[in-house]
């Protein structure tokens, strides 16, 4: 019992020591705007199994913070599902309505990081909960082509990214089509990202729900 209680006394110095450190990390981190101009989302599926249904959201927004020397920071990522086209009309109604993105109830799609992860030199994964119809579970966002360039004479710092994620329909409740439509959804997203001269608030799309709670 002694050497328990002595174990989570050193545990509670050993947080209280590195816990400012960590405020100070999230401090120093620079606040970065993600243009909707540059960024991109877009989906994919299959009918079938053979056949692929593409579909894209035309506006994208969120905040950056990132410090490039410690290599801390977070994302919080809006996609405006109310954009929401497709190559196909009827593809298009389908993906709109209630059986899938429901655009109507759920205006947003949100993506709110916990972690990001490194190899030696590249952000690899972001770690964090995306939050679908209402329905918010955890994901991994896979990463490539990640750079932050320094400010010029005549440019902002920016950031710029690609991120993938695989989801399961059924996960969030998406359960309709289930013999037709494939069960797993591919969402790209590509991100340009511009320092921003002061810290803004994290963004809500006009009509957009709060972000569920996990179930």
């Amino acid at each position: 019992m002694m050497n328990s209680a002595r174990g989570r006394r050193r545990t509670l110095a050993f947080v209280a020591l590195i816990w400012p450190a960590m405020l100070l990390q999230t401090a120093s981190a620079a606040p970065y705007t993600i243009d909707p101009r540059d960024t991109s989302a877009n989906f994919d599926v299959r009918f079938l199994g053979l056949f692929p249904l593409h579909g894209r959201f035309l506006r994208t927004s969120g905040m950056l913070f990132y410090d490039r020397e410690t290599r801390q920071g977070s994302i919080d990522v809006v996609i405006d599902t109310t954009t929401l086209v497709s190559n196909n009309a009827k593809a298009q109604s389908l993906a709109r309505g209630p059986e899938f993105f429901d655009v109507e109830k759920y205006p947003s799609i949100a993506f709110k990081s916990s972690r990001f992860v490194f190899d030696e030199r590249h952000l690899r994964f972001i770690e964090g909960s995306l939050t679908l119809v209402g329905h918010t579970r955890p994901v991994v966002l896979t990463v490539t082509n990640s750079r932050c360039d320094a400010a010029t004479e005549h440019e902002l710092a920016s950031c710029h990214a690609t991120a993938e994620l695989v989801v399961k329909r059924s996960a969030f409740g998406m359960k309709a089509w289930s013999r037709t439509v494939s069960e797993e959804v591919v969402i790209r997203i590509t991100i340009a990202a511009r320092q921003a001269t002061e810290r803004a608030p994290h963004p809500v799309l006009p009509g957009a729900e709060p972000p569920g709670s996990p179930e």
